[in-house]
Protein backbone atom coordinates (compact mmCIF):
# COMPACT_ATOMS: atom_id res chain seq x y z
CA UNK A 1 0.00 0.00 0.00
CA UNK A 2 1.32 3.39 -0.88
CA UNK A 3 0.11 6.95 -0.91
CA UNK A 4 2.42 9.44 -2.50
CA UNK A 5 2.67 13.05 -3.39
CA UNK A 6 3.52 14.50 -6.79
CA UNK A 7 6.60 16.20 -5.35
CA UNK A 8 7.79 12.85 -4.04
CA UNK A 9 7.40 11.21 -7.45
CA UNK A 10 9.01 13.84 -9.64
CA UNK A 11 10.67 16.35 -7.37
CA UNK A 12 9.33 19.88 -7.29
CA UNK A 13 12.32 21.40 -9.07
CA UNK A 14 12.34 18.99 -12.02
CA UNK A 15 8.66 19.49 -12.79
CA UNK A 16 8.93 23.26 -12.67
CA UNK A 17 12.09 23.43 -14.80
CA UNK A 18 11.00 21.38 -17.79
CA UNK A 19 9.01 23.12 -20.47
CA UNK A 20 8.09 19.89 -22.23
CA UNK A 21 6.65 17.36 -19.87
CA UNK A 22 5.64 13.76 -20.38
CA UNK A 23 1.96 12.85 -20.44
CA UNK A 24 2.41 11.28 -16.99
CA UNK A 25 3.82 14.51 -15.54
CA UNK A 26 0.99 16.49 -17.13
CA UNK A 27 -1.45 14.02 -15.58
CA UNK A 28 0.03 14.72 -12.17
CA UNK A 29 -0.34 18.45 -12.81
CA UNK A 30 -4.02 17.94 -13.62
CA UNK A 31 -4.39 15.92 -10.40
CA UNK A 32 -2.72 18.76 -8.48
CA UNK A 33 -5.23 21.24 -9.94
CA UNK A 34 -8.07 18.82 -9.17
CA UNK A 35 -6.91 18.60 -5.53
CA UNK A 36 -7.00 22.36 -5.24
CA UNK A 37 -10.47 22.46 -6.79
CA UNK A 38 -11.75 19.75 -4.43
CA UNK A 39 -10.28 21.48 -1.38
CA UNK A 40 -11.94 24.76 -2.41
CA UNK A 41 -15.23 22.85 -2.60
CA UNK A 42 -15.24 21.23 0.83
CA UNK A 43 -13.10 18.11 0.41
CA UNK A 44 -10.15 17.40 2.70
CA UNK A 45 -7.53 15.45 0.75
CA UNK A 46 -5.91 12.76 2.89
CA UNK A 47 -4.09 10.65 0.33
CA UNK A 48 -2.97 10.90 -3.28
CA UNK A 49 -2.00 8.19 -5.72
CA UNK A 50 -2.86 5.21 -3.52
CA UNK A 51 -1.45 2.15 -5.27
CA UNK A 52 -2.56 -1.40 -4.57
CA UNK A 53 -2.24 -4.59 -6.56
CA UNK A 54 -5.70 -3.89 -7.99
CA UNK A 55 -4.98 -0.43 -9.33
CA UNK A 56 -4.50 3.19 -8.37
CA UNK A 57 -6.83 5.64 -6.71
CA UNK A 58 -5.98 9.21 -7.69
CA UNK A 59 -7.32 11.03 -4.62
CA UNK A 60 -8.78 9.92 -1.29
CA UNK A 61 -10.58 12.69 0.57
CA UNK A 62 -13.12 13.36 3.26
CA UNK A 63 -16.20 15.39 2.43
CA UNK A 64 -18.08 15.85 5.66
CA UNK A 65 -18.49 12.33 7.03
CA UNK A 66 -18.08 10.67 3.63
CA UNK A 67 -14.85 9.01 2.56
CA UNK A 68 -14.61 9.91 -1.15
CA UNK A 69 -12.37 8.10 -3.61
CA UNK A 70 -11.87 10.42 -6.56
CA UNK A 71 -10.92 9.34 -10.06
CA UNK A 72 -9.50 12.24 -12.06
CA UNK A 73 -10.06 12.17 -15.82
CA UNK A 74 -8.81 14.80 -18.25
CA UNK A 75 -9.78 15.44 -21.85
CA UNK A 76 -8.58 18.37 -23.92
CA UNK A 77 -11.05 20.85 -25.33
CA UNK A 78 -12.66 19.44 -28.47
CA UNK A 79 -12.08 15.79 -27.57
CA UNK A 80 -14.70 13.43 -28.96
CA UNK A 81 -14.94 11.48 -25.68
CA UNK A 82 -15.98 13.23 -22.48
CA UNK A 83 -13.99 12.43 -19.32
CA UNK A 84 -16.97 10.69 -17.71
CA UNK A 85 -17.32 8.39 -20.74
CA UNK A 86 -13.77 7.11 -20.32
CA UNK A 87 -14.52 4.85 -17.34
CA UNK A 88 -15.55 1.44 -18.59
CA UNK A 89 -16.74 -1.63 -16.62
CA UNK A 90 -13.20 -2.99 -16.28
CA UNK A 91 -11.89 0.29 -14.80
CA UNK A 92 -14.90 0.52 -12.48
CA UNK A 93 -14.20 -2.97 -11.17
CA UNK A 94 -10.54 -2.13 -10.55
CA UNK A 95 -11.55 0.99 -8.64
CA UNK A 96 -13.97 -1.08 -6.52
CA UNK A 97 -11.24 -3.55 -5.63
CA UNK A 98 -8.70 -0.81 -4.85
CA UNK A 99 -11.25 0.97 -2.61
CA UNK A 100 -11.88 -2.24 -0.68
CA UNK A 101 -8.14 -2.75 -0.35
CA UNK A 102 -7.67 0.81 0.94
CA UNK A 103 -10.48 0.53 3.49
CA UNK A 104 -9.31 -2.86 4.75
CA UNK A 105 -5.68 -1.79 5.20
CA UNK A 106 -5.69 1.90 6.12
CA UNK A 107 -7.33 3.53 9.09
CA UNK A 108 -4.98 6.41 9.98
CA UNK A 109 -6.57 9.72 9.03
CA UNK A 110 -9.75 8.13 7.76
CA UNK A 111 -11.63 7.42 10.97
CA UNK A 112 -14.95 9.09 11.53
CA UNK A 113 -16.51 8.51 8.13
CA UNK A 114 -20.03 7.16 7.91
CA UNK A 115 -20.17 6.32 4.20
CA UNK A 116 -17.97 5.59 1.22
CA UNK A 117 -18.40 7.02 -2.25
CA UNK A 118 -16.51 7.04 -5.54
CA UNK A 119 -16.52 10.40 -7.33
CA UNK A 120 -15.27 11.48 -10.71
CA UNK A 121 -13.49 14.78 -11.16
CA UNK A 122 -13.91 15.44 -14.87
CA UNK A 123 -11.36 17.97 -16.11
CA UNK A 124 -11.45 19.52 -19.54
CA UNK A 125 -9.60 22.36 -21.12
CA UNK A 126 -6.23 23.49 -22.37
CA UNK A 127 -3.14 21.74 -21.03
CA UNK A 128 -0.84 23.10 -23.73
CA UNK A 129 -0.52 26.23 -21.61
CA UNK A 130 1.14 24.11 -18.90
CA UNK A 131 3.73 23.09 -21.47
CA UNK A 132 4.40 26.70 -22.41
CA UNK A 133 3.46 26.02 -26.04
CA UNK A 134 0.47 28.27 -26.54
CA UNK A 135 1.53 31.38 -24.66
CA UNK A 136 -1.86 31.28 -22.93
CA UNK A 137 -2.76 30.81 -19.31
CA UNK A 138 -4.01 27.28 -18.50
CA UNK A 139 -7.79 27.13 -18.61
CA UNK A 140 -9.31 24.06 -17.04
CA UNK A 141 -12.94 23.34 -16.22
CA UNK A 142 -13.87 20.98 -13.42
CA UNK A 143 -17.01 18.96 -12.81
CA UNK A 144 -17.41 16.61 -9.85
CA UNK A 145 -19.83 13.75 -10.37
CA UNK A 146 -20.58 12.06 -7.08
CA UNK A 147 -21.32 8.36 -6.65
CA UNK A 148 -20.22 7.07 -10.07
CA UNK A 149 -19.72 3.47 -8.90
CA UNK A 150 -22.11 1.42 -6.79
CA UNK A 151 -20.88 -0.95 -4.09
Amino acid sequence: MRCSDTRELYGASRASEAKRRSPRELGFQVEEQACRYLEQNGYRVICRNFVSRYGEIDIVALEGHTLAFVEVRYRRTGSLVAPQESIDARKANRIRLAVRDFVSRRTAGTSGYSSIRVDLCAVSGNLEAFRGESGKKPSLEFEVIKGIIDF
